[in-house]
């Protein structure tokens, strides 16, 4: 009998004995296996040796409780062609090169039809690198029994009936996919699929089946087939070791990946870094990334490359926010110990996402593990948070429920403006995700989030009004559903609504409360197919449905002689189909390209002024209105964006990336301000109000040094913009029921260099330098609508020169320093020029909009990080967390203002915190 093996074998060693007492817990929902192996990293300091191409197309659902770290690695690299091997601190990974005690066939099996006896046992002239022991391969109980299967009487003499069942795991029950199935006999091999399920065919009579998985010991059946039968076949564990093993460092997908212009952070990360007030949030971290830009210190806003605030789409587990901001926007929305990971997207924007320019921050909040209770928590100068993850339906179903709230006011002491002095602010959130396996094949989640802000000011900050308040809430319900290994569809529901409300009090005779509200409605079907190993598609189709109240006005108490005022509801819809195709060409070119085309139709009912031509749009030269029903269309819009990115390898370490996109935005934010302010508002496009586009290009070089552990980039892009918003001056766009009378459109311009670097190891960290340029240009046919002659001139959120530094060293397992610097050009204000005296008020003339700036923005902070112990037997670890923000106490300008006092304009200048800010920090986890 002629027999050709393919095998690949290494010797066995043992260290085992410490390492299995490391436990790990962890919730991944489609997480990329290398954001895992990098928590595992630092929640176990391990270090892990791989080359990143065996593992950058490699993803994992599921969730760990205080799993042995051995197990953990079993299952997120189950059916992959990886294998490890864990020696004291350090894991090292092979890819294809199986590291078994045991062989596994991965070749064809040939028999020869002379040979009449086979074999009890796989034969010893396989070639290894040592001689099989045949023991090994029986050593499962159930090795002496014979198995009959099917019905004796349908027995037939040399026909092939077939035997289906499923692959699972004795030590957890989960089926187990890609194990390897074959009989020596009937020369038949097959492997189980994503549900642990196999058939396979052989010829009636006596069999033997061996089933073989890495980590698995080889099971062995003895079977006397009579016909089609049933056999469930479960594995038992194996010891894995290795006696040696050539490893690479490891490599980012800097250079690999075809997208640019993406940042992806791990809340792990934020845990080291120094932030006001010591409490730990993402979008603050975000925005020490190249091109991801505030205004000043504690705005809400967020500027990526010379986009306007309300330009970025933020997603929570596929829900919009609608604002990003707690605290005056000293801090985000999101408690990051609820959060898994964010992952922004600058340029190249895939297809599926849509109805903003500048960029996509999609946060995806955390799975509670489903095997064992866990709790987190928090202990910050002005908050106190805690996270709880439960078990509902042990191994299928978990719930995670965190919150946190403030519980003091001091911080507002600290602000170097006395209006601030002596106020009330607070706020809560509340995070809810619930996520069950309904079958191997599918899964549901969801999610909730609640949040409210209150703030109580005295009359003379820079609010006009007194009480304020405002909510967030949140909803989605996902459903992924695999229908193959490369075909899978998540079907998405959304719900979000932003309201604000403040009241005026201060006159009883003129108190008067106002508000403003967002309800969005949504829902997404999203599809990927792996075509090939070269291939992929995306492609799906969602659909929006907005109701805005622009604002209503109340008199407040019964002395007030305030009228009431209602704004008229819009809505509208916004609908979009997509699909994407990425194809790796060749080993050193990949595409990816794909087209969005999308709908937006506001609808009644409502009305809609007619203006008489050759006129401005104003009060005056209204000549007729307008007034739609329920449902009617009183304007579309429509359009295809076209997305593309492409990525070419110089070599192992470098390549050239280039993308261009174009976007289109119907949602538009309108604001006085250059940061987001709790008065702004949201609004549709109309008959007047026309969307926002961008058309986007970007080129880029990225260089990884893989011997001092540093990725690099350069990149370059340009936008042309259309239809950015603006305002006539003295405008007030605040229960204005024609925003086109005061709104101003106009042409924009953005270009930018981003230089990054990013260190890795015990020195760890990244800097950035970005130079960034926004303009717009409004230019209309009457003097109002002229805005600085009719020439670009800089935008308010234009920052042409910012650098950040975030470096952390550790100085041992546990104890940790870091350090932020940052610097940034004064954003652009309208000075005064002069005064001049209207029937004896003076008034103050103004130069050219934005023509001048404020000075620049120095900041640099220092953290200590004392982490919890690895006794993973503690019952509560805890590490504690010392930052000093704002380290030599500059007083760093947010804005400056004027006033005529006496005759005389006087300047003003409004500092955040004027002075060094101490923060401790304690968290635990249990």
């Amino acid at each position: 009998m002629k027999i050709v093996y393919l095998l690949f074998f290494l010797v066995v060693t043992t260290q085992i004995n410490a390492q299995n007492e490391r436990t790990f817990s962890g919730s991944f929902n489609q997480e990329a296996l290398q954001n895992i192996l990098l928590k595992i990293k630092d929640d176990l300091d391990v270090s892990f040796y791989y080359r990143v191409e065996w593992v950058d197309s490699i993803s994992y659902t599921g969730n760990f409780q205080n799993a042995n770290i051995e197990y953990v690695l079993d299952q997120i690299l189950l059916g992959s062609e990886i294998t490890y091997f864990y020696n004291s601190n350090s894991i090292y990974l092979t890819h294809g090169l199986p590291i078994i005690r045991t062989p596994i066939i991965v070749g064809s099996i040939v028999k020869n039809n002379n040979e009449e006896n086979l074999p009890d046992t796989v034969p010893k002239s396989v070639l290894f690198t040592r001689e099989y022991v045949p023991n090994q391969l029986t050593s499962d109980d159930k090795k002496n029994r014979v198995y009959e299967i099917g019905n004796k009487a349908d027995f037939k003499q040399g026909v092939t009936s077939t035997i289906a069942g499923f692959i699972t795991s004795n030590e957890t029950e989960e089926r187990i996919d890609n194990a390897v199935i074959y009989s020596i006999q009937s020369n038949k091999s097959t492997i189980s699929d994503e549900t642990g399920f196999y058939s396979i065919s052989l010829t009636n009579g006596q069999n033997e089946l061996y089933v073989q998985y890495s980590g698995m010991k080889t099971a062995k059946r003895k079977i006397v087939l009579f016909s089609n039968g049933k056999l469930d076949i479960g594995l038992e564990t194996d010891v894995i070791a290795l006696s040696e093993i050539v490893v690479e460092a490891e490599r980012g997908q800097n250079v690999e990946s075809v997208s640019m212009g993406m940042n992806r952070l791990n809340i792990e990360e934020t845990k080291v870094i120094p932030v006001v007030l010591g409490e730990k949030d993402i979008l603050k971290v975000a925005t020490t990334f190249a091109g991801v830009q505030t205004v000043g210190e504690g705005a809400a806003g967020i500027n990526v490359r010379g986009g306007k605030s309300d330009q970025n789409l933020f997603l929570l587990d596929g829900a919009t926010v609608y604002n990003a901001s707690h605290f005056l926007g000293f801090f985000s929305v999101f408690n990051s110990d609820a959060l898994e990971d964010l992952e922004i997207l600058k340029t190249g924007i895939p297809a599926k996402y849509g109805g903003r320019l500048a960029s996509v921050f999609d946060i995806t909040s955390k799975k509670a593990g489903k095997s064992e209770f866990g709790v987190e928590g928090g202990v910050s100068p002005i908050t106190s948070r805690l996270t709880v993850e439960a078990p509902i339906i042990k191994d299928r179903a978990s719930l995670l429920l965190s919150g946190r709230a403030t519980y003091s006011n001091w911080v507002l002491d600290l602000v170097d403006n006395s209006g601030f002095r002596g106020n009330v602010v607070e706020f809560s959130d509340l995070i809810l995700n619930y996520d069950h396996d309904l079958s191997p094949k599918d899964n549901l989640s969801i999610s909730g989030y609640l949040s409210h802000d209150y703030f109580k000011l005295n009359s003379d900050t820079l609010f006009s009004f007194s009480d304020f308040s405002y909510v967030n809430n949140m909803a989605s319900t996902k459903w992924t559903h695999q229908f193959s290994s490369d075909f899978d569809v998540n079907f998405t529901g959304s719900y979000s609504k932003y309201k604000y409300e403040f009241e005026t009090s201060n006159s009883p005779a003129n108190a008067f409360i106002q508000d403003f509200q967002i309800k969005e409605l949504g829902a997404k079907a999203d599809f990927t197919y792996e075509a090939t190993k070269n291939q992929s598609f995306n492609f799906g189709l969602e659909t929006k449905h907005y109701i805005i109240n622009p604002g209503s006005k109340k008199a407040l108490g019964e002395e007030s002689n305030i009228s009431s005022l209602f704004l008229d509801e819009e809505r509208a819809y916004e609908s979009a189909i997509y699909f994407s195709d990425q194809y790796e060409i060749s080993e050193k070119f990949t595409v990816n390209g794909g087209v969005r085309y999308s709908l937006f139709s506001a609808i009644g009912p409502g009305q809609k002024f007619i203006y008489s031509e050759n006129s401005p749009l104003n009060e005056e030269s209204i000549i007729d209105t307008v007034t739609y029903s329920s449902g009617d269309i009183i304007k579309t819009y429509q359009g295809a964006e076209f997305r593309f990115s492409l990525r070419y390898l110089l070599n192992e370490s470098s390549s050239i990336k280039t993308s261009f996109g174009r976007n289109m935005q119907y949602i538009h934010s309108l604001s006085n301000t250059s940061s987001v302010s709790p008065t702004d508002i949201w609004r549709l496009s109309n008959g007047h109000i026309k969307p926002q586009i961008s058309n986007e290009i970007s080129l880029g070089y990225f260089r990884d040094f893989e011997e001092i552990n540093l990725e690099t980039s350069l990149e370059v892009y340009a936008k042309e913009l259309e239809n950015l918003i603006d305002f006539k001056t003295g405008s007030n766009f605040l229960l204005n029921n024609s925003i086109e009378m005061i709104a101003l459109q106009g042409p924009g311009k953005a270009y930018g260099i981003e230089l990054s670097a990013k260190k890795l190891g015990q020195l760890h960290g990244w800097l950035n330098y970005s130079y960034a340029r926004t303009f717009i240009k409004l230019e209309g046919d009457f003097a109002e609508e002229i805005i600085n002659d009719g020439n670009f001139f800089p935008t308010n959120y234009d920052i042409p020169h910012t650098i950040n530094l975030v470096s952390n060293y550790d100085v041992t397992k546990r104890f940790s320093l870091s350090y932020n610097f940052t610097y940034k050009t004064g954003r652009p204000v309208t000075l005064p020029v002069g005064s001049y005296s209207v029937r004896g008020v003076e008034q103050i003339n103004y130069s050219a909009r934005n023509s001048s700036r404020i000075p620049y923005y120095l900041r640099m902070d220092l953290g200590i990080t004392l982490k919890w112990g690895h006794r993973t037997k503690k019952l509560t670890r805890s590490f504690w967390s010392l930052s000093v923000y704002n380290l030599f106490g500059r007083d760093n300008p947010y804005s400056v203002y004027f006033d005529v006092v006496d005759g005389e304009v006087k300047g003003y200048k409004l500092t955040v915190f004027g002075s060094a800010v101490p923060t401790i920090t304690y968290n635990f986890k249990f």
